[in-house]
């Protein structure tokens, strides 16, 4: 839950915040340390972004906290500190959160300085509410680091067009999503947590499949992009992620086979989930193709069980 936090100023008047009701959690988007006034310890100050709502922080501390990344996902210590300034709130601290939280929707937490696009962070949002809690938890898990998650939200799905839009992955993975969901409406026994957390996360390794050239030139393939490749980057993550959360074996399992069995080819055994974001992304790489969803879903999957 949100609360207030009172901020009076030094001359009794009111301030421009002096009630603010401080989410839970925050993205921390731009961090600046400066010398206390005193000629001792470190003035802070931060700015942080939750669902549309922007605060500025000041907190003073003795050594400089270089826990703190932009990026992270930290909370609010509230107290009464001196800010400089009537338009930054003045804090006790703020605090790095270093284990993923099933509760928080991290496409909440997507400022507009990363992604022009508000529908889409609002699509990507509503999909996440639609998943079960261990689904939560685990796919927060996976895009927990402040730094992978940002260029999941804006990185390139391919290099095949020059320059490279950004957001591509992003935006295809909701897409997928979305059109799962409508093939998997009146079909019975489809896990569709499951549906919407492969599209998700089917191609989040290449966040790290790119990086920007060194001469400055624009984005090319990183070492792991070259050697590796997303898909078992994904793999290797999804493993960490699971000890970092709670998730029963058969849903794990599940999902791992969907996201391995989607770059497989048609005939050989898979679930229905995925023969959906087969089809799925069928329609999304060719919008004009003729929606006869149980005859394409059929023909993608001889094998369903």
């Amino acid at each position: 839950m949100s609360h207030p936090i009172n901020t009076p100023t030094p001359s009794g008047m009111t301030s421009p915040v002096e009630t603010r009701a401080l989410a839970p959690y925050y993205r921390l988007t731009s961090l600046m340390r400066l010398p206390g006034k005193t000629g001792t310890g470190v003035y802070n100050e931060a700015t942080l972004y939750c669902a549309g709502d922007t605060l500025r922080l000041g907190w003073t501390s003795p050594t400089v906290d270089s826990r703190l990344r932009r990026g992270d996902i930290v909370t609010v210590r509230e107290g009464r500190a001196r800010a400089p300034h009537s338009e930054v709130l003045p804090v006790l601290r703020i605090a790095r959160v270093d284990q993923p939280v099933a509760a928080v929707n991290p496409f909440e937490l997507v400022p507009s300085s990363w992604l022009n696009d508000r529908v889409l962070a609002q699509r990507a949002k509503n999909l996440w509410e639609q998943m079960e809690r261990p689904l939560l938890h685990l796919l927060n898990a996976v895009l927990w680091d402040g730094t992978r998650f940002y260029r999941y939200v804006t990185g390139p799905v391919s290099l095949a067009e020059y320059p490279a839009p950004p957001g591509g992955t992003f935006r295809r993975a909701v897409a997928l999503a979305e059109e799962a969901v409508l093939l998997a409406d009146g079909l019975p026994n489809v896990a569709r947590g499951v549906l919407i957390a492969a599209a998700l996360l089917h191609e989040v390794g290449k966040a790290d499949d790119f990086r920007v050239a060194a001469d400055g030139s624009g984005v090319t393939l990183s070492e792991r992009g070259r050697w590796v490749g997303y898909q078992h980057t994904l793999l290797e993550w999804l493993g960490v992620a699971r000890t970092k959360s709670i998730v029963p074996d058969a849903l794990y399992l599940l999902l791992v086979h969907v996201l391995i069995a989607f770059h497989r080819p048609p005939e050989s055994p898979q679930t229905i989930e995925t023969a959906i974001l087969k089809v799925a992304r069928g329609f999304v790489d060719s919008p004009e193709r003729v929606r006869n969803a149980d005859r394409l879903i059929a023909c993608a999957s001889p094998s369903l069980h």
